[in-house]
């Protein structure tokens, strides 16, 4: 009973993106992205996100590109240990509003970007009926029990976990054009970051057969381990809460550089790492699970994007595009609690458990068909590399191929509208486990898609 919340020590500093990117950073920033993936060379209002330094290319004046996106996935965990009561347990998300805001203005040679977007997390799962990890130790009873000579059957409890994570963040910078050919971006990206816990493990009962309960009925568990003299059990079993949450902040330098020759663009982008280290504000701490005013990095790793785009007629654009992700070089921290241990607990650094950084590559094509018409679809295949020991009940990565799927329309030289859509496919990754001496698999199955809708006018 001692691990009972043990799986909520896994989620201090650990982003959940809530769309296509890396282990932490979300890829999916503007509506054109959407609608065709691959914006690593774009010069419209979302380079200043993708390709600052493609801002060499937009109109003199000023630029505004206002995206939302509306996201839902549903992550579904299957545990196979038999003593469980229900193997799937399942967790939704649903953003309405994820938002990307990007403003240049272009004067001479010059062009001067301001833009908003969470680049980290940005989501909520819920985990209405709890998680293997919670249920597992409480499953375990009755067999235990029943070894010691008291016949018992049957447990049941009420569990819940839901996590919040987001990282805002307020990116500036400046961009030159240099020979006419050669854009230079400089700048930089402020990242606040807010998580929260909230959790409960309570009502857990199980049905004993002995001379205080002889028909064997279902009975609070605190209760029987009190009258058979285990109070270390009956607090074990006792209704937990959870409410934490936790904020910090960081800041990171950001370069590009993008050559135009043509229909042809090429550009390459670098991110520093942001180092962030998370604050515990914690009123309810189940097993110690949030020590009070505890401080962790959870840093968003370094980004590296490398794009082009080429006209192959004129009515026809190809766009690719390669982003790699330096999560083994970010310090991702998380508190294990420990009884054992002096300070009730020791910090675990979980990217020691990344093999090597997340590449997703990207493919987009655009048609512009008639008017102001322009049809488009792309699609990206992110490829994790973790070990099993990273997989766990809040944060799971796999492989995933991503098709998107849109339009936009000129209405005039100055204003047009991006729409498209979005789903991704996911790897499903089994991880062994034990359990009291008893084998057990874990599989991890995720869905998710995505609708967005953005305007970008030049005044």
């Amino acid at each position: 009973m001692k691990k009972i919340l043990l799986f909520l020590g896994i989620l201090p500093c650990i982003s959940m993106p809530v769309k296509a990117g890396g282990l932490v950073t979300n890829s999916n920033q503007s509506a054109a992205y959407i609608r065709m993936l691959a914006r690593g060379a774009s010069t419209s209002g979302d380079a200043v996100y993708y390709n600052p330094a493609g801002l060499m290319a937009i109109d003199q004046g000023f630029t505004l590109s206002l995206n939302s996106q509306m996201i839902w996935m549903k992550r579904t965990l299957i545990n196979d240990l038999p003593t469980l009561n229900n193997p799937e347990f399942i967790g939704k998300l649903y953003v309405p509003v994820f938002p990307g805001v990007y403003a240049a203005y272009k004067t001479g040679n010059w062009a001067f970007s301001l833009g908003f977007n969470p680049p980290a997390g940005g989501g909520s799962v819920k985990f209405s009926d709890g998680l293997p990890m919670l249920e597992t130790s409480v499953s375990q009873i009755p067999g235990s029990l029943s070894a010691s000579g008291i016949p018992t059957t049957a447990y049941s409890m009420q569990s819940m976990m839901k996590g919040t994570s987001v990282a805002y963040g307020v990116q500036t910078g400046a961009t030159y054009n240099l020979y006419d050919m050669v854009g230079i971006f400089g700048g930089l990206r402020m990242s606040f970051a807010r998580n929260s816990y909230e959790g409960y493990a309570k009502d857990i009962e199980i049905n004993p057969k002995y001379p205080g309960n002889p028909n064997g009925d279902m009975i609070p568990a605190p209760t029987f381990f009190t009258t058979i003299g285990k109070p270390i059990e009956a607090a074990a079993t006792s209704d937990q809460t959870l409410d934490a949450k936790q904020k910090g902040s960081g800041i990171a330098p950001i370069l590009g550089l993008h050559f135009n020759v043509n229909s042809l663009n090429l550009a390459v982008k670098y991110e520093f790492r942001t180092k962030i280290a998370l604050t515990n504000d914690t009123k309810q701490n189940a097993m110690n699970m949030y020590p009070d005013g505890l401080e962790l990095r959870s840093d968003v790793p370094a980004l590296l994007s490398i794009g082009g785009s080429y006209d192959i007629v004129p009515a026809v654009k190809f766009s690719v595009t390669y982003l790699h992700h330096f999560e083994p070089q970010a310090t991702l921290e998380s508190w294990v609690p420990d009884a054992t241990k002096a300070n009730g607990g020791y910090i675990v650094q979980r990217q020691d458990l990344i093999d090597r950084g997340t590449n997703e590559y990207m493919a987009g094509l655009e048609w512009k068909v008639a008017g102001g018409l322009i049809f488009s679809a792309g699609c990206q295949w992110s490829d994790v590399s973790v070990s099993d020991a990273w997989q766990n009940d809040i944060t799971q990565n796999m492989d995933n191929f991503t098709l998107g799927l849109g339009a936009a329309y000129h209405f005039s030289s100055r204003l047009t509208l991006n729409v498209g859509g979005m789903y991704s496919w996911y790897d499903s990754p089994s991880v062994k486990g034990m359990a009291n001496n008893q084998p057990y698999t874990q599989t991890y199955e995720r869905t998710s898609q995505a609708a967005a809708v953005g305007i970008e006018y030049r005044f």
